[in-house]
């Protein structure tokens, strides 16, 4: 059986690019076809946060049914939900901030409730751990200038 690990540490790091990107306009005061970098920063954030959070419905749905199943699911789309809505706000610093917390909740619930599916992939959880980090340094990277 062939091991999609290389491939999803490579695509995983990859991803890192586009927050890279609009953490150096943001810092920067640059824009990119008219959108400031907080914007790109936010709306990038906010696919990325329902990615995980579809991810995290797919993981569930494969393990056997148990008693916070359903509450994993309803947090994963609660969260999900909460990303979409920070596009909708005016103010493309509280987006970040809400994306923030979606992110770490995805992470804390995926570290503490996920553990079996976690198991089976051991190098998921620290991959997700480093990711996450350095996503949500990012984050607070956009947010100072403007607090």
């Amino acid at each position: 059986m062939r091991s999609y690990k290389p491939v999803v540490a490579t695509l995983a790091i990859l991803g890192i690019f586009p927050f890279l990107f609009a953490t150096y306009l943001s810092l920067t005061n640059g824009s990119f076809l008219g959108k400031s970098g907080v914007t790109l920063f936010a709306a990038y954030a906010a696919v990325i946060v329902s990615f995980i959070g579809g991810t995290m419905w797919g993981r569930l749905i494969e393990l056997p049914e148990s008693r916070n199943g359903a509450k994993l699911l309803i947090c994963s789309f609660v969260t999900v939900f909460c990303a979409w809505i920070s596009l909708l706000l005016k103010t493309p610093e509280l987006s970040v901030v809400l994306l923030l917390l979606s992110l770490i909740t995805i992470f804390w619930v995926d570290a503490r409730w996920l553990k079996q599916a976690n198991n089976a992939k051991p190098y998921y959880t620290s991959l997700n751990f480093g990711l996450t980090s350095v996503t949500s340094i990012m984050h607070l990277l956009v947010l100072y200038p403007h607090y």
